[in-house]
């Protein structure tokens, strides 16, 4: 089980390589406060294994540095490569690591440099695409539609509603294509620095007919939001994308105004710099979404997908079944309709061959994404998330106690339901923040909820003196609890001292230790980012 360490910072106020995926070769308000709001930094650790070169992008590495402090890159033999300027900005370079050096005692020596925040491979992703109702001309031909309970008399905004901006990152988009014309942003093009991000490959644009086709235009296909722009960001071409390229255009849609991002590709181990950028994003209330990917039963659910803050999508066939490519795990959150899928195409066109893979599922839920937060724009990205899984259908084939399984998620999507469903109580939910962390006591039980995605529920206890303390979380079905201890800085901060998730889904955790006099902090979080209708109970002793 990957865990995502995290430190904890007191904020003052309120809210706050990879490729695509192909079979052919991730309401009102309530009161709710927006999750994950005061985990700060997380850290990616990189599996110790050796580094295949062939997944690295031409021996680079990605390296980010500390402000206070100076990186000689000479003194490696690092290359400089030439990077958008949106990296800089973000304090990341990227080298080249010569190939007459080897390359992991490099990267291993650059990561120990005081100067280094960190420094990992340039890894490649691969996509993850193989290759009333209303008067478009292909509508009978869209199977996937009528499944997932999408009706034109859904796609109509309030009156005044601006279109929701959704970043498609991918090959770029065909944007004047007949069905996406007046519908395409201008973008930006991270692969050649073109001016514009046209599409070459046809991928992007095959992902962008699914989102944001004109509905009722007496032409074509219907997409699933009709009130909808789609931002192209080009972050990769034909086979690969550089993980450079994929942090880039994570932080100009985050800049651009786009509310969801949709990511059809996947590959390689987890990024420092990708999640990063994918923390500042969900910050900021964007939704993201990305294909599991393809590689059942090689691999399971693939990266970016399985990054907690990400809805990771699977592929389902026409009649409910989980395509047998589809990528699986206990990452996995939806199963969208992903074979066959007939969908704009370069040059004007459209069709359905070699459109199959979780790369067509993942933007009908960012389609579906967009759908809810064209009806109501004050929508957060876990209330997002929830009410898509709250609403999903799971075949009795599928359904379990638990709620969810690693192969179908909470179920497959269903924007009917969707528009439905209302925000869970959360009285009684242990605040996150510190200054409302909820009282404990020794010796005592306590229960508590995931109540919804990026739930992290925070306790707090005064001991007397310095002391053994057992802190027991109960098992839930389908849930993996981990237990996080904390401590408060001279400085405000809340930095963990442990994180225990040692036992895994459906299964409770116990952490021992000796703790020191004074204000200590407990937060018990779901690893996936999962959500259940049951309780946990906490014990200290």
């Amino acid at each position: 089980m990957k865990v995502f360490k995290r430190s904890l910072a007191v904020l003052t106020a309120g809210i706050f390589g990879a490729g695509l995926f192909g079979t052919t070769a991730n309401a009102e308000d309530n009161g709710l406060i927006q999750r994950n709001t005061y985990f700060g930094t997380q850290t990616i650790n990189q599996p110790e294994v050796t580094i295949d070169l062939a997944q690295v992008n031409k021996r680079e590495l990605i390296v980010k540095t500390k402000q206070t402090e100076n990186f000689s890159p000479s003194s490696y033999g690092l290359t400089p490569v030439t990077e958008p300027d949106i990296l800089k900005e973000e304090g990341i370079q990227v080298f080249a690591v010569s190939s007459q050096q080897d390359y992991e005692s490099v990267m291993t020596k650059v990561q120990e440099d005081p100067a280094v925040d960190y420094a990992e491979p340039n890894y490649l992703a691969q996509k993850t695409g193989t290759a009333g109702e209303p008067n478009d001309r292909l509508y009978s031909q869209q199977w996937a539609l009528k499944k997932i309970q999408w009706t034109k008399n859904l796609v109509q905004p309030p009156a005044g509603q601006k279109p929701v901006i959704v970043a498609v990152l991918d090959t770029g988009v065909d944007a004047d294509h007949p069905d996406l014309k007046g519908k395409v942003l201008k973008g930006k093009d991270f692969v050649n620095n073109f001016k514009t991000a046209d599409d070459t490959v046809g991928h992007g644009t095959e992902v962008s007919g699914i989102i944001a086709a004109a509905v009722d235009n007496k032409r074509g296909i219907s997409g699933i939001n009709n009130n909808v722009r789609i931002l192209p960001v080009r972050v990769g071409g034909k086979v690969s994308f550089p993980s450079s390229s994929i942090v880039a255009g994570l932080h100009y849609a985050i800049d651009h105004g786009a509310k969801v991002i949709n990511m059809s590709f996947g590959g390689g181990p987890p990024s420092q710099a990708q999640y990063d950028a994918i923390q500042e994003a969900v910050s900021k209330g964007i939704t993201l979404v990305a294909a599991s990917g393809n590689d059942h039963p090689a691999y399971g659910v693939n990266y970016p997908a399985a990054y907690p803050q990400v809805i990771s999508v699977g592929a389902t066939r026409y009649n409910d079944v989980i395509a047998p490519f589809s990528s699986r795990g206990p990452q996995l959150d939806l199963t969208a309709p992903g074979t066959d899928i007939m969908t704009t195409k370069r040059n004007g066109t459209y069709g359905s061959k070699d459109v199959s893979g979780t790369s067509f599922s993942a933007p009908m839920v960012s389609g579906a994404a967009s759908l809810l937060l064209s009806k109501n724009p004050s929508l957060k990205p876990q209330q997002i998330e929830y009410m898509l899984e709250k609403s999903a259908f799971t075949p009795d084939r599928y359904k379990n106690t638990a709620g969810l399984s690693d192969l179908y998620g909470y179920g497959r999507l269903d924007i009917e339901k969707a528009l439905q469903v209302k925000m869970p109580s959360t009285a009684g939910d242990a605040a996150e923040q510190p200054s409302k962390a909820k009282s404990v006591s020794l010796g005592k039980s306590y229960t508590d909820r995931f109540n919804l995605p990026f739930d992290g529920d925070m306790f707090k206890f005064k001991l007397a003196k310095e002391r053994n303390v057992r802190i027991e979380v109960s098992a839930v079905k389908g849930m993996d609890p981990v237990i996080a201890v904390n401590r408060m800085d001279r400085n405000g901060l809340l930095t963990y001292e442990k994180i225990q998730d040692k036992n895994g889904i459906g299964k409770g955790e116990v952490w021992s230790a000796k703790l020191k006099s004074g204000t200590n902090y407990i937060t018990v979080y779901e690893a996936n980012n999962h959500w259940s209708t049951k309780s946990y109970t906490l014990k200290l002793k």
